[in-house]
């Protein structure tokens, strides 16, 4: 049990087990890390059908389309038809698990949606982080092998490592 529990934690409120709940049911709190050069965004989602229930969702901008303006056009195409048959690979990789979406200014995302229930310890909720960051890994495999560059966009500014409400 923990002395002077429940407190503040950042955006958290920690009880006396030590399991952490957002503090704000208006304003679920958020984090990135990086794994392998790619940036991957966490943020608790509104809750689920329980009071008690919430969700993780974990999204990886992980690659871009290549563009055919400017440069060597052969090989922007070439690269384009590479990048879009790995997609197509990765599409129907894991059947279960991340899926893989195509953005509008062609950046692609893997995301992945986990139940939760509040509170939550810190490593029930780095496990679901951990989680998903291994299950990037044949995505990011298949697309280095592809010669489709990390899309590094976005990445955490140095000294802003850690939680960030977004």
């Amino acid at each position: 049990m923990l002395q002077g529990a429940p407190f503040r934690f950042g955006p958290f409120v920690v009880d006396a087990h030590g399991r952490l709940q957002p503090n704000d049911s208006e304003q679920f709190p958020s984090f990135h890390v990086s794994w392998r050069g790619c940036s991957v965004h966490a943020r608790l989602a509104s809750p689920g059908p329980t009071v008690n229930s919430a969700q993780v969702a974990l999204t990886a901008v992980v690659g871009r389309v290549p563009s055919t303006a400017g440069g060597e056009p052969t090989r922007n195409q070439e690269r384009r038809r590479m990048t879009f048959s790995a997609l197509q690979g990765l599409s129907g990789a894991v059947a279960d698990g991340p899926k893989l979406r195509l953005l509008p200014d062609h950046r692609f995302v893997v995301e992945s949606v986990c139940p939760i229930e509040l509170p939550i310890s810190a490593s029930d909720l780095l496990t679901q982080v951990t989680s998903f960051l291994l299950d990037l890994n044949p995505y990011l495999d298949l697309l280095d092998e592809a010669d489709v560059p990390v899309e590094t966009v976005g990445k955490v500014a140095p000294g802003r490592v850690g939680i960030a409400n977004t």
